[in-house]
Formats: structure tokens, sequence, C-alpha cells
């Protein structure tokens, strides 16, 4: 039987030089759990917007062939279609741009990092458990001491869900959303994402520490 709370006492840091450890511990974790809720629903974000759709990210792909360091990340075998496919617009939100604030309120935690992505028609992104390490390579915050049970992630949906979208969290699907309609989801939780409409898809992804 495994002990998640002994691992959720581990240091983030410890752990994301090595994909395959955090991969294994993260799945374990998971497979304890797989039967309880996959996401939860934490409301709405109270904020116009409108500022953030106007920007125009840049358009790449988020990976252009598997490398042994993409397969690390993913943690399996990667299809033609994660791999030609995976067109996303994305842009770190600045640390001065109020919608840290209201996050840093809506859900007791600091030192916020928030990025926009625009997924496009048909984009996918496949199932993986976040490394982040962004997110300590960039020096924002100091996050040497984060445990595993003080990391808070999540997304915000800024505009209303068209048929053919859809963001996965390990066996579940987040579908029919409104704008401003937030979902969380623990550390160790696979997801991913696809775009079969035929509209972009925005929303902004925010990883935090719990107070």
């Amino acid at each position: 039987m495994i002990d998640q709370e002994k691992y959720e006492d581990m240091l983030w840091i410890d752990l994301i030089n090595d994909a395959d450890e955090l991969n294994r511990i993260a799945g374990e974790v998971w497979h304890k759990n797989q039967d309880q809720e996959q996401h939860s629903y934490t409301g709405k974000l109270d904020y116009n917007l409108k500022d953030i759709l106007d920007l125009e990210p840049e358009i790449k792909k988020m990976f252009n062939k598997p490398t042994n360091k993409i397969k690390k990340y993913f943690g399996r075998a990667m299809h033609d279609g994660m791999i030609n496919n995976n067109f996303m617009g994305t842009c770190e939100i600045s640390q001065e741009h109020p919608v840290h604030n209201l996050l840093h309120k809506k859900f007791n935690i600091k030192d916020t990092r928030v990025h926009l992505h625009v997924q496009h028609p048909g984009s996918i992104v496949g199932m993986h458990v976040d490394k982040y390490r962004s997110v300590f390579a960039k020096g924002h915050h100091d996050l040497t001491k984060l445990r595993l049970r003080d990391i808070y992630r999540g997304v915000v949906f800024l505009q209303d869900w068209v048929v053919g979208q859809t963001f996965m969290t390990g066996r579940a699907n987040i579908t029919d959303w409104r704008a401003g309609d937030s979902y969380t989801w623990p550390w160790y939780m696979q997801h991913g994402s696809a775009n079969a409409s035929a509209k972009p898809r925005y929303l902004l992804l925010f990883v935090g520490v719990v107070v």
C-alpha cells in the first residue's frame, strides 16, 4: 500500500529532474485515487477577461519530435498526432497583471505563475503530469522548499465551450464550460486537451502555492 502522505511531504524540486520517478509516483497515487473525483469545479473568476483575450500569443509547436526528453515527460510512447498536431499559442501573464491578485484571493494561494494557452483547431496535448520546470527556472519566486502537497494548479476558461473542445483529467472530461469557469486538480493528476472544433480554445493555466 502506498504512503501518499509521505510522497506529499517531498520537495517538488527533488523530483522534477527525474521525470521517470515523478511519473511513477504520480501514477501510483492516481491509481489509488482513480475512482474519486478527478477534478474540482471551483466557481467563476470575477474578472473582465477581455484584455487577456486581446493578447495575440505566438503560435508554435509545444514539441517537434519524440525525443527521449519528451517521451519521459509524457511517460509513454507518442503517436503521430501528438507529434504533428500540437500547435498552441502561449504567453506568460505579467506578474503585475491584476489576475494574479484575483487568483491569490479566490484560492488562498501565493507565488502564482499564469499562462495564456490558445489551443487551435485540430491540436491535441497528450496526457501528462506537469513538471513545472520553468516555474523554478525563471526565479520569480523562491520555491526551493515547495512540497508536493502545497502545489495548487488549475485552469480558467476564457470563452464559452464549443462542441468538440475537451479538457481531460484522469478518467474525466471537462466540457460545457462557460467563460470564467475554473477547475483545479491535485498534483498527481494526469491531464491533456484536444480541440476538434472549428474555433480556438482560450484558457489561463495557473500554478501557485497554498498559503
